[in-house]
């Protein structure tokens, strides 16, 4: 995975935590991320654009960890409005939690 197969920055830092089953945003990222804000101003925009090129799935979770199916998927402006939450990427969102999936289309990433 890396530049050389078309993705930027954010979008491979959501493909690699995404290895090998879905996650919660909060559980995305990196460990020296000066804040969960710097981690949603990166990988948001990333996460947007894999949901848009089908490389991904996002859903809404009234708790996590839930059966993937039980899940509401989120697509197009309500996932870029909610994407750019920093509560979102914070392990003490007390509302919803967005989850992703790498889809059958991403995987030829891994």
């Amino acid at each position: 995975m890396g530049d050389d197969q078309g993705l930027d920055l954010g979008e491979h830092l959501v493909f690699e935590d995404l290895e090998g089953s879905a996650a919660p945003l909060w559980e995305l990222g990196w460990p020296e991320a000066p804040s969960r804000q710097r981690v949603a101003d990166v990988l948001g925009p990333g996460l947007v654009s894999l949901e848009a090129r089908g490389f991904i799935e996002v859903r809404r979770f009234e708790n996590w960890p839930e059966p993937w199916e039980r899940g509401r998927p989120v697509v197009g402006d309500e996932l870029l409005a909610e994407s750019q939450r920093v509560e979102l990427w914070s392990s003490n969102s007390a509302r919803t939690h967005l989850a992703a999936q790498i889809t059958k289309a991403g995987e030829r990433y891994l």
